[in-house]
């Protein structure tokens, strides 16, 4: 006997099953793999949709089909019907259903290594349902530079916008809202000025300022399939410090030349070693130091696709190499409590010839 493949998820939560699949639910369901067959088991409220809907190659089973409808039976009746002595499951699998499968004497193993690394490397189609999730990202965007030069500067420094003050929330409301008229699905938009723009998960809060930096970064899912884009860019309404100028430049010269780099079997650390070289060589501090995170600090990019954070990771930590069919943000930022923050983000396809495209389009610049 041989163990199956089981999962237990929502393709809502679980991006695993959506690519295994082929298509979304808001509700649990089964997709398992055993010998020959892949399949998933439906209730009837989705069972005529998933017979639609399904990837080539996934039969699609009732629950009464398949000894349900519960789902402890589903699973014992797969193991019998296959000679199946248990499962590989991915490593988020629940544990509750972990407990009650290896209480009826089957083995349940999380997967040694990602439970589906063929993800990692995506076809020319996957790279185009990226690309348009990008497109709405960038749409986004290019509605805040609207929104912010139509701001004028107050005697405080705040900007305000048909005589109020433009805050982060409205800004992202006008982002978010230009994306969910292309159909997605907007995901924590950061709109984040000044000081908050130097903690690079802030979302962004209150009065945004003229002056300082504000920085962008936009990361909608698909409503219709899924996948995820990622851009990030940083504007000054008026007129920046200096500093802020020196940093701006050296930030996108530390992500074009990351991008040179981008070829089949470069080494992940190296590209982002090649970016930090760049932000080093305009004297700003790369690293951690004793008085906490200021400069550049985290990994160069990462993989996009069903999860917006997948492999590769272009950061010293992470030991691989680039391959065919790699998606890649490239994001260097530098991050000063005293000034703000600056960080610019594109993304880039390394298709099936080892050819690196980028595929944002979207301009730079940074004032308004």
């Amino acid at each position: 006997m041989s163990s199956g493949k089981l999962i237990i998820a929502s393709g809502e939560a679980c991006a695993d099953l959506r690519y295994a699949s082929g298509f979304s639910t808001p509700d649990d369901f089964i997709w398992f793999a055993a010998q020959d067959i892949c399949g998933v088991v439906m209730s009837s409220l989705e069972y005529n949709r998933a017979k639609s809907a399904a990837a080539p190659g996934v039969s699609v089973f009732s629950e009464e089909e398949m000894g349900g409808p519960g789902r402890l039976e589903i699973i014992q009746h797969i193991a019998a019907a296959y000679r199946l002595s248990g499962f590989i499951v991915p490593e988020d699998f629940p544990l509750i259903w972990a407990d009650r499968i290896r209480s009826c004497g089957l083995t349940v193993t999380p997967a040694a290594e990602r439970f589906f690394p063929e993800r990692e490397f995506k076809s020319a189609r996957e790279a185009e349902q990226i690309t348009r999730s990008l497109r709405a990202a960038e749409a986004g965007c290019r509605r805040a530079f609207e929104v912010l030069r139509e701001t004028e500067i107050a005697s405080d420094g705040t900007l305000l916008r048909n005589g109020s003050v433009l805050t982060s929330e409205e800004l992202r409301f006008e982002i978010d809202s230009t994306m969910m008229k292309l159909g997605m699905l907007p995901t924590g938009t950061i709109c984040a000025g000044g000081f908050q723009g130097s903690q690079p998960h802030n979302a962004g809060s209150g009065p945004l300022y003229a002056h300082t930096p504000i920085v962008m970064d936009i990361f909608p899912r698909s409503a219709e399939n899924g996948y995820w884009g990622d851009l990030t860019r940083t504007v000054v309404r008026g007129k920046p410090k200096d500093i802020v100028k020196k940093a701006y430049d050296a930030v996108q010269e530390a992500r074009e030349t990351a991008k040179k780099y981008i070829s089949p079997d470069a080494a992940c650390a190296d590209i982002h070693k090649a970016a930090a070289a760049v932000l080093e060589k305009y004297g700003f501090y790369t690293g951690r130091n004793e008085k906490g995170d200021y400069g550049f600090f985290h990994g160069l990019g990462h993989g996009v696709g069903l999860d917006i954070h997948e492999l590769p990771r272009l950061s010293p930590r992470y030991p691989g190499k680039l391959k065919p069919g790699a998606v890649v943000t490239i994001e260097p930022g530098l991050y000063y409590p005293e000034w703000g923050g600056i960080r610019l983000e594109d993304m880039v396809f390394l298709d099936e010839t080892g050819n690196a495209r980028c595929l944002t389009q979207i301009e730079d610049f940074l004032i308004l």
